[in-house]
């Protein structure tokens, strides 16, 4: 299972692109005789095709019509950059010269925002994310660990079996038991979880690997997740607290008084609540809400630069529905607009543009510094919520009483008086728990170093320690 859909034979890198496997699938159906072809069209990326009034074909996910092109004049350019800055030896260039790593410039990510041509993706997202490096550097190969984790019979395992068919059911590769992306989606799923215990199985994941069987193969998928995992994506992003994703929704609600402060009045006055419907959007790197097309360019970037594009790419598509939303009548209108949006826009360099002209200034600093304060927030909201759940069977609950009662007078009386008692409280209880939050991300760092450096005996020893990390860490809460 490959890649991309293959260049004119000749020039570099050309050997080296496999044909997509979703179009060997679709081919086998158009061989047959018409009485015995299904009645079910799809696209190239393998998507089911409902025709529309107007008679155009769509599919769910994407494609209007024509087939998927490459610009020759943009493949031009990556090939002039890849044998320029890459290519050390005499003759044509070929993938095993390319560095498994590219060095970051503006070139690079002028490039990258330009778009990859669809036949280098395979390659070049391998080399942008890390995830080849990983492969190459790894003391377990995938064999090790497809045997390792195929034998798990855990509640865990049960169901990811039950999910296969629900992950892309509109996509000939994952229609039924018997698709041949469906043995693929499990071996990769079940690998992760037994890689990263602590991760499990998170339903967003699944959808994320389905969209990058259709591209990558079977193993270097395994190492994309892991590049997203690691490092592309915050700690915790896919676990059973969904922390990660949970604090990036906090940012971004923070970002769009930032950036679209009409859309912030708006969403504030008819109480809606935003993270019900972009958690999904940042949960499944969008995969599982726009055009297969759009999410190529987006995760081109996202490869490149991080999540920092999911940012970028949300706040550039409520930029361009902006309008629309403010004139919406109701509640239930401004709901209904925002949760069809990203299915609505189909423009790459569009919304890509847009993007970039209201975020483009967004850094990973200034990020970094809004995810530390968010997640101070909500550790600090659970403790307290944890904290209270105890005292409501402490036989002290009413000296517990006593100090609520205290804690509002501090509030009332700095609203009277100008005593900012209660906030001094407040802010230092935040304080510490971005310290206490620094402590659990270096906790896990450790952790993760010690899996990297045995990952086939390390399990046990990464969630021990990240176990008693955490019990350190409510301890000091």
């Amino acid at each position: 299972m490959s890649g991309t859909y293959t260049p004119a034979p000749g020039g570099p890198f050309s050997a080296l692109t496999p044909s997509m496997w979703p179009q060997d699938i679709l081919a086998k159906y158009h061989q047959k005789e018409p009485s015995e072809q299904p009645e079910l069209q799809y696209d190239e990326f393998g998507f089911r095709v409902d025709p529309e009034d107007d008679g155009k074909p769509r599919s769910r996910l994407g494609t209007e019509g024509s087939p998927q092109r490459e610009d020759p004049q943009q493949r031009l350019r990556w090939q002039a950059h890849l044998e320029f800055t890459h290519n050390h030896t005499v003759g044509d260039l070929t993938w095993d010269l390319i560095d498994p790593v590219l060095s970051r410039s503006e070139r690079l990510r002028s490039l990258v925002l330009g778009g990859i041509p669809h036949s280098m993706r395979p390659q070049l997202w391998m080399r942008l994310a890390g995830a080849l490096q990983k492969k190459r550097t790894s003391e377990i190969s995938y064999r090790e660990i497809i045997k390792n984790s195929s034998n798990d019979d855990s509640s865990t395992s049960k169901q990811i079996d039950k999910d296969l068919l629900r992950t892309m059911p509109t996509n000939a590769c994952f229609c039924s038991m018997s698709s041949v992306g469906v043995p693929r989606l499990k071996r990769v799923l079940r690998a992760l979880a037994w890689l990263y215990p602590d991760i499990g199985y998170c339903q967003g994941t699944g959808m994320v690997v389905s969209c990058l069987l259709l591209f990558l193969e079977e193993e270097d998928v395994l190492w994309m997740m892991c590049a997203l995992i690691e490092d592309l994506l915050p700690p915790a992003y896919f676990s059973s607290t969904l922390l990660g994703v949970q604090t990036d929704q906090r940012v971004l609600r923070q970002l769009i008084v930032q950036y679209l402060p009409a859309l912030d009045r708006l969403l504030q006055e008819h109480d809606i609540e935003l993270s019900l419907i972009t958690l999904h959007w940042f949960l499944t790197s969008f995969a599982s809400v726009v055009d297969i097309r759009l999410l190529l360019r987006i995760w081109d970037l996202l490869f490149y630069q991080g999540s920092l594009i999911l940012f970028q790419i949300t706040l550039g598509m409520l930029k361009i529905k902006e309008e629309e939303l403010v004139s919406s009548e109701n509640s239930a209108s401004i709901f209904n607009t925002l949760s069809d949006l990203p299915s609505q826009l189909r423009d790459g360099p569009a919304v890509l543009g847009e993007a970039m002209r209201l975020a483009g200034s967004l850094t990973q600093e200034t990020l970094e510094a809004h995810r530390h304060k968010h997640q101070a927030y909500i550790l600090n909201e659970q403790a307290q919520l944890s904290n209270g759940n105890n005292t409501t069977y402490n036989t002290n609950l009413n000296k517990a009483v006593r100090r609520q009662s205290l804690r509002r007078k501090s509030t009332l009386s700095s609203l009277l008086f100008g005593e900012d008692e209660a906030e001094a409280l407040k802010s230092k209880n935040i304080k510490q728990t971005e310290l206490v939050a620094a402590l659990r991300e270096a906790i896990t760092r450790t952790a993760e170093h010690f899996h990297c450096l045995d990952p086939r005996h390390s399990s046990a020893v990464s969630s021990h320690t990240a176990a008693q990390g955490q019990c350190s860490i409510y301890k000091i809460l």
